[in-house]
This record gives C-alpha cells, sequence and structure tokens, in this order.
C-alpha cells in the first residue's frame, strides 16, 4: 500500500517543464474545521431553508445553499450553525454560458468566437467584481466552499463547440504555439503545413481534420493541429478558474473556492481533469467517465470532492446505498437535488425513510474516512489526455458530417474512452485491488517508483511521447511490470500517427493497422449511429471482434516482432509477452458491459493472474452467505497507526449528469452473512458501526446490508 500525500509532491514543476503551456497550481486550502464529517447539503430548489429547516432538521439535514448572496440566510447559517455552500458565486453567463449559449450559433462547423471570452481580461474583471460582491456576505458564516458556477464548460457541457475563436484567444494561441515549439519550421514539420510565421496560424476545427479518419487509415492520421487547439482551449480554461480561485482566495483565505457540475474527461468543454486538479480546490462532479477514481487519485482528501443526490421515490435501497457508496470512497458529501422533498404539508414519504441514513452517514463513523489517506494497491492506470482527444475523434468519425450533433450525454455513455477506463478500474475492484490514476506529471517525475508501484496499465494510451516512453521504460528496466491494452504509443502527444508504436520494441510487437481494429469495418468500437442511449449488443462493435476471456480482441493487424504470443482469439494475437511486459490486444469494454453475469467469468481470473506475477494481490478475498463475490468492494483508509476498513457493494455506475440515473445491480432483501479473509493476520478488528469486536485473526464473519457499508478499524 501507498499513499496520496507523497505522490502530490513536485507535481507543478513538472508540469511546467513538459507541457509547454505551464500552469501554477493553486495553493491548498483545507477545508474549514467544521467540514470534519460527510455533509448532505440541500439545494434550495422548490424550498427555503429560512421557512423549511424544521422539515430539514426532521429528516436529520442541517446544511443548504445560498445562490450568489443572501444575508438572510447567511445570518441564519451564523446563529444556527448550519453549513452552507455558495453557488454562482462569480455568476451564471460566464462560466456556464447558460442563454448565451445561443450566441455560439446552432451546431457550428467551424471555429466561432466564444460569448465572454476567457481571453478577454473585460471577461476576467466581470467576474471578479462578482467574487467581490458575493464572497463578503457569507465568509463571516459557516461555508464549506465557494463554487464559482454551475456546470462550467467553454462551451455547454462537453458538446463539441469549437470555441474559442476571438482575437484575444487567438492571439493567445498563437503565442503558446511559439512558446511549444521555438520555430515554425518545427511546428510545420509536426504538422505538415507551410506557415511563414506563428502569426499566420490559425486553429483548425475538427472539421478540418476528420476527413482523413477512416477504419483502414488509422494509421496515417495527423490530429495535431486539433488537439494542439484542443489541448490550449483546455489550458485557457483551466487557467481562467485558477485566477479566480486566487482572487476568492484574497476574500477569504480560509475556505476553499472551487465549481460544482463537473463533467467527464473528454475533448471538449474544458475538461482535462490532469489541468483542472490543478485549478480548483474543490469540486462536485458528475459520475461521468470514472470521474470519481481520477479525481481522488489527483487529489486526495484535503480538496474535497462531492456527488449532486437525486434520490428516487420507491427505491430506498438504491438511495442508501449511493450515500454509502460515496462516503467510504471518500467523497466529503453530496448536493442534494429536492424536488418534491418538502411541501406544505410536510416531507415527502421516499425522504423521511431516508432520516436514520442522513444522520448516521453524516455522523462520527464518516470521521473515519473524511481525513483519512486512501490506501492503494501498487497499480497504476495511465491517464493520457492526449489519448482521450484522439479517442474521442476516433468515436465521432462514424458520424460523418453530423459529429457536430454528438451532445456531451451521448459522450458520457458511449465514449471509449469513458467506458475502457471504468471497465478497467471496475476489473481490477472486482478481483480486490485499489488502483489509482497516474498522469504525464508523476511519471515523468519517478513517482511511480518512489510509490513503490508494481504495475503500470496503459489504459488506451493511444498517444505517447518520447519521453513518456523513456520513462516507461526506466519502470519497466527497474523491474516493473507494464501491461497495456491496444494501440499503444501509435501516435506522438499531438496526435500525429507514428511510422512504428514508439513502446512496440518494450512489447516485442508491431501493428498492422491497415487491417483494422474489431470488424476491420470501424474506427471505434462503440458506433453511436446504430444507437444513441446506452451501450447495447447493436452498438457495441467489440461484440463482432475476435474474442478472448470474454472481452473482445481489437487490432486485427497485430503481430509478434521479439514478444511471444501466450494466447490467440482465432489468428489474431491477444496476450504478446516479452520479459514483464505485457501487450494485450484486447478492451475490457465487454467486461464492463456484462460485469456481474456469467459472461465475465473468466476474464478476472485472468487479470488477477497477470497480477499475480507480478507480485500484487489483493489484501482480502470476501464471501456472501458463503459464495465468493466479485461485486462486493474492499476498501482501505488509513488513520494514524489505524486503518479503516469498508465493504461496500460495488454496483454497476454508468455516465450520468444525474448521478443515479445508470445505477445497476442488485441489493438483494436483507442481511446476508458476510466473510472476510485477509492476506495477513489483523489486531483488534472492530465493527464501528455496530461495535462488535471481532478480534485477531485473518478470517472474521459478521453481517452485511447490501444498500449500506460495513466499516470497521484494526491495526496492522
Amino acid at each position: 500500500m501507498f499513499s496520496l500525500n507523497r505522490l502530490m509532491l513536485g507535481v507543478g514543476l513538472v508540469f511546467a517543464s513538459v507541457s509547454g503551456w505551464a500552469l501554477e497550481p493553486v495553493k491548498e486550502i483545507p477545508p474549514p474545521e467544521y467540514w470534519d464529517h460527510y455533509v448532505v447539503m440541500v439545494w434550495q430548489f422548490k424550498t427555503d431553508v429560512l421557512k423549511d429547516h424544521e422539515k430539514y432538521a426532521s429528516v436529520n439535514l442541517n446544511a443548504f445553499h445560498i445562490d450568489r448572496n443572501n444575508p438572510k440566510a447567511a445570518a441564519f447559517s451564523k446563529e444556527k450553525k448550519w453549513p452552507f455552500y455558495v453557488d454562482h458565486a462569480a455568476d451564471k453567463g460566464y462560466l456556464h454560458l447558460g442563454k448565451n449559449a445561443a450566441q455560439l450559433g446552432s451546431k457550428p462547423k467551424g471555429i466561432v468566437a466564444r460569448p465572454n471570452s476567457l481571453a478577454d481580461p473585460a471577461t476576467m474583471a466581470k467576474m471578479k467584481g462578482f467574487l467581490d460582491a458575493n464572497i463578503p456576505k457569507s465568509k463571516d458564516a459557516y461555508p464549506l466552499g465557494y463554487a464559482l458556477d454551475d456546470e462550467v464548460s467553454l462551451g455547454t457541457f462537453c458538446s463539441p463547440f469549437e470555441v474559442d475563436g476571438s482575437p484575444q484567444s487567438i492571439a493567445g494561441y498563437r503565442k503558446s504555439l511559439q512558446e511549444l515549439y521555438g520555430d515554425v519550421a518545427k511546428l510545420n514539420a509536426q504538422y505538415g503545413s507551410s506557415y511563414q510565421n506563428f502569426d499566420a496560424i490559425s486553429p483548425k476545427p475538427f472539421e478540418a481534420v476528420r476527413k482523413q479518419i477512416s477504419a483502414k487509415g488509422i494509421g496515417k492520421i495527423n490530429l495535431s493541429e486539433w488537439c494542439d487547439w484542443r489541448a490550449y482551449m483546455d489550458t485557457q480554461f483551466a487557467e481562467a478558474i485558477a485566477e479566480l480561485v486566487r482572487h476568492c482566495n484574497t476574500l477569504d483565505p480560509k475556505v476553499p473556492c472551487g465549481f460544482v457540475g463537473g463533467q467527464g474527461p473528454t475533448a471538449f468543454g474544458g475538461y482535462d481533469w490532469r489541468k483542472l486538479s490543478k485549478a480548483a480546490q474543490w469540486c462536485e462532479a458528475y459520475e461521468s467517465g470514472g470521474n470519481n477514481e481520477v479525481i481522488r487519485s489527483f487529489w486526495g482528501q484535503k480538496r474535497p470532492l462531492l456527488k449532486t443526490y437525486f434520490p428516487r421515490k420507491d427505491a430506498f435501497a438504491q438511495n442508501a446505498w449511493f450515500l454509502w457508496y460515496y462516503m467510504v470512497h471518500g467523497n466529503r458529501g453530496t448536493i442534494c437535488w429536492p424536488d418534491g422533498w418538502f411541501t406544505p404539508d410536510g416531507v415527502a414519504d421516499h425522504i423521511k425513510e431516508l432520516a436514520g441514513t442522513f444522520k448516521e452517514i453524516q455522523g462520527p463513523v464518516s470521521k473515519l474516512v473524511m481525513d483519512g489517506e486512501f490506501q492503494y494497491d501498487p497499480v497504476a492506470i495511465y491517464y493520457s489526455h492526449p489519448s482521450i482527444q484522439v479517442t474521442w475523434s476516433l468515436d465521432a468519425a462514424s458520424h460523418g458530417g453530423t459529429w457536430v450533433s454528438r451532445s456531451s450525454s451521448m459522450d458520457n455513455n458511449l465514449s471509449t474512452s469513458h467506458l475502457t477506463r471504468m471497465g478497467w478500474s471496475k476489473a481490477l475492484e472486482d478481483i480486490g485491488i485499489q488502483s489509482r490514476f497516474y498522469h504525464m506529471d508523476h511519471l515523468l517525475d519517478g513517482q511511480l517508483e518512489k510509490d513503490g508501484v508494481k504495475v503500470l496499465v496503459l489504459n488506451r494510451a493511444l498517444c505517447l511521447s518520447d519521453k513518456e516512453a523513456e520513462a516507461i521504460k526506466k519502470f519497466a528496466a527497474a523491474g516493473g511490470t507494464v501491461i497495456a491494452d491496444h494501440m499503444c504509443g501509435i501516435f506522438d502527444e499531438h496526435g500525429k500517427a507514428r511510422a512504428t508504436g514508439v513502446l512496440d520494441d518494450l512489447f516485442g510487437v508491431k501493428h498492422d493497422l491497415a487491417k483494422g481494429i474489431f470488424t476491420g469495418a470501424t474506427c471505434t468500437e462503440v458506433d453511436a449511429e446504430k444507437g444513441y442511449k446506452g451501450l447495447d449488443d447493436n452498438n457495441w462493435e467489440g461484440g463482432r471482434s475476435p474474442q478472448f476471456s470474454d472481452v473482445a480482441a481489437v487490432e486485427l493487424g497485430l503481430a509478434e516482432d521479439g514478444g511471444k504470443a501466450a494466447a490467440k482469439a482465432g489468428e489474431v494475437p491477444v496476450v504478446v509477452k516479452k520479459g514483464k511486459a505485457v501487450y494485450l490486444n484486447l478492451s475490457t469494454i465487454g467486461y464492463y458491459k456484462k460485469r456481474g453475469t456469467d459472461a465475465t467469468k473468466a476474464f478476472g481470473p485472468f487479470l488477477a493472474g497477470l497480477l499475480a506475477e507480478a507480485g500484487v494481490k489483493p489484501r482480502v478475498v470476501m464471501a456472501l452467505d458463503g459464495k465468493p463475490t466479485t461485486t462486493t468492494e474492499p476498501i482501505f483508509w488509513k488513520n494514524g497507526d489505524k486503518i479503516t476498513f469498508c465493504v461496500i457493494s460495488n454496483l454497476k455506475l454508468g455516465a450520468s449528469d444525474t448521478s443515479m440515473g445508470d445505477v445497476s445491480g442488485e441489493l438483494g432483501n436483507g442481511k446476508v452473512k458476510l466473510k472476510v479473509t485477509f492476506a495477513k493476520a489483523v489486531k483488534g478488528l472492530k465493527n464501528e458501526r455496530t461495535g462488535k469486536v471481532l478480534g485477531d485473526g485473518a478470517s472474521f464473519e459478521d453481517e452485511f446490508t447490501p444498500w449500506e457499508a460495513n466499516v470497521y478499524t484494526f491495526t496492522p
């Protein structure tokens, strides 16, 4: 096990030196001392805390939100010591365009000027003015955090709007390219262009590069001009947030500032979480593309992470499970959308039945998690945002000229990037392994070696720089195991196809991408043209690909070149080994799609075997009612010399802007018998919810309610 705090050391300096577009991390402001437990906040929608606070209290709720500023509500907070967060502190229409989004036009294919350009000093001055007006009216009460705005974005959510073509933004882009490349000749060599100087450069929208993408031509693509433009816009967005956060800190240096309504990592909207993790001090982010694991990996517990809560009628088990799930995963609270909760007649029945859960989830048991250190196993998943950009382009190519209609909600549910990332994360959790996400900053700083990482998983790392490849090889040379899934390193960091994969020699493979991927007639694993509402057998191209251990083979033209094929799907090598390097040529989407069914029984043991060869085994094995379970998750936190051990049902969480929109899985009808067997004996195991002391040893039995969490403490 290793801790998160060591991982964060030195990140800012490395980021500045390798990206070309430096972003100085904002300082860390820990949550205020009164935010030492999980907090359930009621958004002021169809309710008013000043009128309804007794109804709140009747179901054990005592936290709320203030929109912009509300002196009366702040005075109430100060009197009652009820905490709150401030939303729209920088107003609306700037970081969230709202009605101003209409100025973008109807699905433009070209680059358009962003209303309230974030490159315009006047825009920043206006938002700072709103902060000047709003923050002082709340800071003397019990604020938990200041949110600049809700559902912030460069455009609208993560839909593909090509902003910002304003003069200030274009000027900044040209300057950034000069800093990145130094010489226009070097840029021309990268782009295949003939610009005379940097002032002659104009950014390229996706439409300008789309037609070169074809099923058999993946190995010839050059998306550099578009990828560089998107990367710059991500930086511009993160820098704007960071500047506002710093300004907010001057107004109240004791309370963190961030944003709410965060989206999943994708090519549009500004959502490169590698950059955003340095720009904000707290956030609420929707469950999209593995957001919870990615953000926690980059932040730790001193920067609060929250979820939005949409409980359903007649769904008590799922409603309760949601709260327990995110609490034991380290979220510091939830923001409730209380539509229909409070009426003139009282409190809705489905909220009344949660009163006990609200009370316990915000009580002493949550303090065992809130300020602990998440204990990861020595397995890293690589986060590559250039690869996310290129993956989006391959997904969008299936739409042809209608790619502009690939909405944020479609991307949430059908992004190949999202789904493979969640597939890896869940597959590892299902065999009892807690992985964490690392990005380029950590890799180039040698952080994997410093943290004792044994296995590096290159999840759809299509784009890798020479420096990244060098660091990965160094990790492998030092004894680390490297596992890649497919098309690894076939592009450089700008999205330009390479003649040979940058890590082919490490894995002992070679690619013939002219033979295509999956069926040979697609650029993407999930074709939204064949169905856009969710992943199904019709739009999942992987279901028609050669299969191995219940998952799909990807590269039809992969061949051994110094490595040895340990397994094939038909004639296609799917497991190629060279020393401790393993090239899988597989996708985890099939596992994620069929997770928890008999159809995925083969992949878990196969993956567990690969990790065991690298010296990584689960810390605990669990069974429910005498049967092994793969969808019950073990979580470990460190608090001083004690370990907090949590057991939670690990339901399938699809991408959703409503967080609970795509929860699926069985929670049963009542208590079950839980058997826990630790790899190493523990001392003084105690169920902190029931008070039951189970004592010393390696194997224990207890009761478990599948829609709640068991929370134990022990001494290693």
